[in-house]
């Protein structure tokens, strides 16, 4: 990549609403210039977790993890050269001293702000977390019973109850910012960093009445029944203690699944990636979608600068889940980049993808109910 002038980079960022960028591959956005919010264009949804800060220029994804700024869309989606994006956004210019500094203050309050941030993000990560009680008796152990997965404490000892937690979402198609709408049961994991230091919470609120995922109340279009708190890019949550070995899934009762299906060696670790973006990381740009005009996925090469997921060393083989269930040319492009990446640094890798239009969950509550 030339080497450009930092300063100078942001300069030219500052100069279009990275909302703006996004629209070129129509994806629109509505909010705030601190929060505008979008269908996800990197996993596919049909409900808002993309998250655009046009203030900052800086975007992310709640539901996959992708995230990034003005380049990062003009290369993923529109498959541009680094430097074909600098001419796109209308190139780099000789900035003044006084427009400099202005720059370099302004990065580096954004910086401490988001330290900050991610400080405050973790420490309610961690009182959530604590505030949850085992599995075992709860209402998340019947919501696991009734998906064929009884509770063991050797793959739970991550996972807990918390009988009553505050759900925010949107209370109608309109709002632009969440409210609280309501306490539900939910069963919470903790997402880990490679050295297992906690740095987010996935949350999965569900009906208090039946042993089933939560229909959110408000605008069931953009209101979800799983969240994340906190981070979750390079974490994991882990489902049995680390080993050399381990198999990963996007979800939780996916990763289990394959395992209760008969897999997986007894001696094999599990953990559930969050999404197929973090399971993967970033691509260093994208290609057309075979099928769908419209539609751009990832080139199969790995993005250094964006790994994903980050593997404890102890990790020396990896057998990547995929779900037959969603855009199968997405599925294999991301997961063709999460192979080469692990390669790369010595594991050995395997695939193993579910049947088509299902994931393992779906499977196995079939052959349980044959």
């Amino acid at each position: 990549m030339p080497r450009i002038d930092p300063i100078e980079l942001e300069d030219l960022k500052s100069r279009t609403p990275l909302s703006r960028v996004f629209e070129m591959y129509g994806v629109r956005s509505k909010g705030s210039p601190k929060a505008r919010w979008a269908n996800c264009c990197f996993h596919g949804e049909r409900t808002p977790s993309l998250k655009i800060n046009d203030e900052r220029g800086r975007f992310g994804c709640f539901g996959c993890g992708a995230g990034g700024d003005h380049f990062t869309v003009l290369q993923e989606l529109g498959g541009k050269t680094f430097m074909e994006a600098v001419e796109t956004l209308g190139g780099v210019r000789l900035v003044t001293a006084e427009e400099r500094k202005v720059i370099e203050d302004r990065s580096t309050q954004w910086a401490a702000e988001e330290a900050e941030e991610k400080k405050k993000a973790r420490k309610s990560s961690e009182r959530l977390f604590n505030s949850g009680v085992s599995l075992m008796g709860t209402h998340a152990e019947a919501y696991l019973a009734a998906r064929a997965l009884p509770v063991v404490k050797r793959w739970t000892f991550d996972l807990r109850f918390v009988p009553a937690l505050e759900y925010r979402g949107y209370p109608d198609g309109e709002a632009e910012e969440t409210v609280v709408l309501g306490s539900y049961p939910a069963m919470i994991a903790a997402i880990r960093d490679k050295d297992m230091v906690l740095i987010g919470v996935h949350r999965t609120y569900l009906d208090p009445q039946q042993p089933k995922k939560l229909l959110p109340p408000g605008c069931q279009r953009r209101n979800k029944a799983k969240k994340v708190l906190g981070e979750q890019t390079g974490g994991m949550i882990w489902l049995t203690p680390v080993g050399a070995r381990l198999a990963t899934g996007e979800g939780i009762e996916t990763t289990r699944s394959w395992y209760a299906l008969g897999y997986g060696d007894d001696d094999i670790a599990l953990a559930a990636s969050v999404s197929l973006g973090n399971m993967a990381g970033g691509a260093t740009g994208s290609q057309p979608h075979p099928k769908d005009p419209n539609k751009r996925v990832p080139n199969g090469i790995p993005d250094e600068d964006r790994p994903g997921v980050i593997l404890p060393v102890r990790v020396k083989e990896v057998i990547l889940l995929g779900d037959g269930d969603s855009d199968p040319y997405m599925t294999r492009a991301r997961m063709m980049v999460a192979g080469r990446r692990f390669r790369k640094q010595g594991r050995e890798v395997f695939v193993s993808m579910a049947p088509d239009g299902k994931d393992f969950s779906n499977v196995l509550q079939e052959e349980q109910q044959s």
